[in-house]
């Protein structure tokens, strides 16, 4: 079969579909809609691009040359609002539309044109691939989507590459807590959150260290604020770093902290979780899917940083606990975001759209 992979751009996300869809049985196309690519990536070996972007953007009428030339038996594409809603009117089916998380439950919920972009692009839609329950109940209690079309499969991790080291055990227990967020600078990862978070259990006299890593737009005035403060000598900032590096960073840490006010199956807490990472992580529907709180790492009321802090300061006085919560992060991660299974019920979802449409012409 002669797939197309769309997205907005090439970035790690796209590589690790690309690489997984590259080792398949099929022929494997690529169409980015914009030029963003993270620098050093490179597409896998066998996938062909078909589209070089421009400034204008794409047409629909140019999908619907690219579909034709190239003999496109499947598309999977998205985000949903602008990648899949495009192909959508380009009238080719059978059209797998993914969500990216923020689309139906982030930027939907804040623009009016967002929300009927996701709606025209559903109702064109073959398959509609997820990575979290609570995307799956938004696209059929608000989109009104077949439930028996859609697809949930958590994104996973490589756990060759994510996986405990054991360095933890041999560090004695009145150590300062270490602490490690890669969430991006940006608002609707609450930062600001996490940021006043550190700030207060600082001012309780509470000793940590934190790694912070990212960038993004509000990064300066955040950082300045932390220099500003009490803590300013137990933060680092380390900006980006790659995939091959991030399993260090984890497991030099015994806390990931994740502030964000919304996500799908977040890509680095399952991360940090098969590191053995423990997650103190926002109470969003999505984290709760993941994080059992007190079992295998703690909650915390969404955008609530006096929550945070006081989360910090009970895992603090509670370190031998630690381990436990560890192992426990360690075994639902081990069960459910491994991407070596997770990219098999994506495979399946192919099957599926490829049966709806000669069944259903959907």
């Amino acid at each position: 079969m002669r797939i197309l992979y769309a997205s907005r751009g090439f970035g790690v996300h796209d590589e690790r579909f690309l690489t997984a869809l590259s080792n398949s049985n099929h022929e494997i196309f690529f169409l980015p809609v914009t030029s963003f690519t993270v620098p050093g990536l490179m597409l896998p070996v066998g996938v062909r691009q078909i589209h070089q972007p421009l400034d204008s953007g794409i047409t629909a009428h140019t999908i619907s040359s690219l579909l034709e030339k190239w003999k496109i038996d499947l598309v999977h594409a998205g985000p949903v609002n602008d990648v899949a809603r495009v192909f959508a009117f380009s009238g080719f089916k059978p059209l797998i539309s993914m969500s990216w998380g923020f689309d139906l439950l982030w930027d939907a919920e804040r623009e009016l044109l967002v929300w009927m972009a996701i709606k025209e692009a559903l109702e064109h839609t073959s398959v509609f691939f997820c990575d979290a329950h609570s995307v799956e109940s938004k696209a059929v209690q608000e989109y009104g989507f077949d439930p028996d079309r859609i697809v949930v499969f958590p994104w996973g991790v490589d756990q060759n590459l994510f996986f405990n080291y054991g360095t933890r055990s041999g560090r004695p227990t009145n150590e300062s807590l270490r602490i490690f967020s890669n969430r991006a600078w940006e608002d609707q990862y609450g930062v600001d959150v996490l940021v006043d978070g550190l700030i207060r259990a600082g001012k309780t006299g509470m000793h940590f260290s934190a790694v912070l890593a990212g960038d993004g737009s509000m990064r300066a005035d955040l950082q300045e604020k932390i220099k500003r403060s009490s803590i300013a000598r137990q933060v680092k900032f380390v900006g980006r770093i790659s995939q091959a590096e991030l399993p260090e960073y984890y497991n030099d840490a015994d806390i990931y902290i994740s502030a964000s006010h919304v996500d799908g199956s977040s890509l680095s807490l399952m991360e940090a979780m098969s590191c053995g990472t423990v997650p103190v992580v926002s109470d969003i529907a999505s984290n709760k899917e993941w994080v059992e709180d007190g079992k295998s790492g703690y909650l915390f009321a969404d955008g609530d940083s006096v929550h945070l802090a006081s989360r910090l300061l009970a895992l603090d006085k509670v370190r031998t606990s630690l381990p436990g919560l560890s192992r426990q992060a360690q075994l639902v991660a081990e069960e459910r975001a491994d991407w070596n299974k997770n990219q098999k019920i994506m495979l399946d979802g192919y099957d599926l759209a490829i049966r709806t449409f000669r069944e259903q012409g959907i």
